[in-house]
């Protein structure tokens, strides 16, 4: 979502000091960045985390209602009783007595996004196509055929257009999903009946808004869902994954955050292996000498551990979506491939979108050089398990949600994928503000899309576990009480959780734990050497979400008092969707050896490898698995995997051999499990403790930690028979 626990900078080099970075994101996102790295848009009306929360589908009703009333003011010169208001577009935060003057004067785009005829036969179609043993399973329909029946008219996206442009704008793009439209900040006044202020933020900075929601013809109320890029407080999303070497100074200070160490960029002495090299330097922790870190996991053990010997991806594509992009992404690729003994991208098979002249809010969003370290992660953990597959990488031209939700809505409306892989999100409530109802509603309604067209889309669950306030990932990022990561925690995405991975010499996975780290620092010297207990660091997300009701999916599978246990200590009403749905390597510490041209120790640029994790890895290595199950079809899709998923699993048609529980204390485990980061640049060692998410517990069957388990050597073979 350490360091920045899902850091989007480059390891090696030291980031500005954390209040700057805190107050640069504030005057973009209005609050605090959560700590599994995301902020997202507007004013949420989605459930507060007590037991009352109201499901989604109450809330897009409510939301519904409300764009139906009647406008009581219009701007934009048609007559007040035409106008309706789309409802859920002004923040919370833009209120009277926080209002400090006139938005600052530039041009402003805005994306209309259109709404779908029928969205309960999209769900009840996406749930059909997606459940094993229904006569529509896996009955996907074609592009064109989900648009005629689901997507919006073409009649209505001129309808719009022709709107706007009436209105004073300029329309720039016109899709199936949305229509995009630039003009001046009066000129945007005009066309949506509001007026753009500038407002204080309870986080602190301020930031533009509208004074109200904005306001469209009724006529064209059934075609509207949301409105976007009316506020500049639109909570930026960063890349969610964690170098060994930004982790190491997690451990010693016992914080989710600081400044990042400048290398080396693979400290020795570390491990090829789980367990290889003892530290027999540093006192024994608990009467044990633990190993050392590894140095990070190669192509090939990744790809024996998790099943994947033999299986190549061929006929499948997977699509990336993160911010920007890395001029040097091919050549890093090729040059890692060659290190890891797997063939090189064959002409066409690597792709960019990206738009480099649109890109904007770059400081807000961290900078180019994380995000390239996040589009190296993920492209490299894509090849090394399905080294055949066409691999699309789409560079969103910001991290926010307008920008994204535009991503995704150009790779899932032209399918131009089998598979997305997206490594960003977090929590939906803010100490300043929530995400609106209409936004998340998009999010949604593109998923279900995804699932009638046979498209899978994962999401890694975040780096913060609970997102608990009283850690300090989750309070310095700002994160208002103990929540899941959104979008993750939608019931129509599959969230991909946390494990540390001991892989052994034979390549083979030993065992798994949960992904939880525990930070000790040595003090001391000689025989007054002792490790001194840090506190929790970080850790993979999940637990019950008081924002979504239980899928149809989890019903069998999840415990009812699981799914009943808010992460904030009370009980609902009724079931919610439970996250993860299954976990793979993220730790850090059991990272994988990532390759990318950076800026190096010495200050010189070039290429280098380090071990990197977070959910940020295990989302894609997912992503090749399924790629490569695809392939075991003959290329024939695999659409929303949740629902076959937990079909496959022991407890009802699968084997043990397609997941493997995982437990914070495997069978036959010594413990403590932990691992020493060696002393370098003058600093001491670091000893991290493995298998504890704090309130968020692996054990037998279904678990908050890591969901139905971690992919077996069968996996791929029975993902493919469903």
């Amino acid at each position: 979502m350490p360091r920045r626990r899902f850091s989007s900078r480059s390891p090696f080099s030291p980031p500005p000091p954390r209040s700057a970075r805190r107050k640069a994101r504030r005057a973009l996102c209005g609050i605090t960045v959560t700590a599994t790295g995301l902020c997202l848009a507007g004013s949420l009306t989605l459930g507060s985390g007590d037991a009352s929360a109201a499901p989604l589908s109450a809330l897009a009703a409510a939301s519904a209602a409300a764009s139906a009333s009647t406008a009581t003011a219009a701007g934009s010169g048609t007559a007040a009783s035409a106008l309706v208001s789309v409802a859920g577009v002004r923040p919370g935060w833009a209120t009277a007595a926080s209002a400090q003057g006139a938005a600052p004067s530039g041009a402003l785009t805005t994306r209309v996004f259109l709404g779908t005829p029928d969205a309960k036969g999209l769900a009840a179609y996406a749930t059909a196509v997606s459940t094993p043993g229904g006569s529509s399973y896996r009955h996907y329909l074609s592009t064109s055929a989900a648009a005629k029946r689901y997507g919006p008219s073409a009649a209505e996206a001129s309808d719009v257009s022709a709107w706007l442009r009436k209105q004073g704008l300029t329309v720039t793009s016109v899709t199936g999903q949305y229509v995009s439209a630039t003009g001046s900040v009066s000129a945007v006044d005009h066309a949506y009946g509001i007026t753009l202020r500038s407002y204080a933020l309870p986080g602190g900075g301020s930031a533009v808004a509208p004074d109200r929601d904005p306001q469209i013809p009724a006529s064209l109320a059934p075609s509207v869902a949301t409105i976007t890029g009316l506020t500049s407080a639109s909570l930026p999303m960063y890349a969610q994954h964690v170098t060994a070497a930004a982790a190491s100074q997690d451990l010693r200070t016992g914080r989710g955050g600081g400044k990042t160490p400048t290398g080396p960029l693979i400290p020795t002495p570390c491990s090829d292996y789980y367990g290889q090299v003892a530290d027999t330097t540093d006192p024994a922790f608990s009467g044990v000498k633990e190993p050392y870190t590894v140095c990070g996991y190669s192509a090939s053990q990744l790809r024996s551990a998790y099943g994947a010997v033999g299986h190549s991806g061929r006929d499948a594509t997977v699509a990336i979506v993160d911010a920007y992009a890395s001029g040097t992404m091919l050549s890093d690729a090729d040059t890692w491939s060659s290190h890891n003994k797997l063939p090189a991208f064959a002409p066409g098979q690597y792709t960019q979108v990206v738009t480099q002249s649109a890109w904007n809010n770059v400081n807000e969003c961290g900078g180019t050089a994380g995000w390239a370290a996040e589009e190296s992660l993920d492209v490299e953990a894509v090849h090394a398990m399905a080294p055949s597959a066409k691999v699309l990488y789409y560079g969103a031209n910001s991290c926010q949600d307008s920008d994204l939700l535009a991503a995704l809505t150009d790779l899932i409306t032209h399918h131009r994928a089998d598979v997305i892989s997206d490594s960003w999100g977090g929590p939906l409530h803010s100490t300043a503000g929530d995400e609106s109802a209409s936004t998340i509603a998009e999010y949604e309604h593109l998923f279900q899309l995804a699932a009638v067209e046979g498209i899978t889309v994962n999401f890694s669950s975040g780096d913060c576990g609970a997102n608990d306030p009283a850690t300090s990932c989750g309070s310095g990022e700002g994160s208002s009480y103990a929540q899941t990561t959104f979008p993750a925690s939608d019931p129509w995405v599959t969230a991909v959780g946390g494990t540390s991975a001991a892989v052994n010499a034979h390549g083979k996975l030993a065992w798994s734990t949960s992904w939880g780290t525990d930070a000790w620092l040595l003090t001391g010297n000689g025989a007054n050497a002792t490790w001194q207990s840090l506190g929790w660091i970080f850790g993979g997300g999940g637990g019950a979400s008081a924002d979504f009701p239980q899928p149809h999916y989890q019903r069998a599978d999840v415990p009812s008092s699981l799914a009943k246990s808010l992460l904030t200590g009370g009980t609902a009403p009724s079931a919610r969707r439970v996250v993860p749905d299954l976990s793979l390597d993220a730790d850090p510490f059991t990272g994988m050896l990532v390759g990318q041209t950076q800026q190096l120790p010495t200050g010189a640029t070039g290429y280098a490898e380090a071990a990197i994790g977070g959910t940020s890895l295990a989302s894609p290595l997912l992503a090749g698995l399924e790629a490569d199950a695809i392939t075991e079809r003959g290329g024939a899709p695999l659409g929303f995997i949740n629902p076959t998923l937990y079909w496959i699993g022991p407890e009802h048609h699968g084997s043990v051999d397609a997941l493997h529980d995982v437990l914070d204390k495997p069978s036959g485990v010594a413990t403590p499990i932990a691992e020493v980061f060696p002393p370098y640049q003058g600093q001491p060692a670091a000893m991290a403790g493995l298998g504890d998410d704090l309130s968020l517990h692996a054990g037998y069957g279904y678990d908050d930690a890591t969901g139905i388990g971690t992919p077996g050597p069968l996996f791929i073979e029975e993902l493919a028979a469903g």
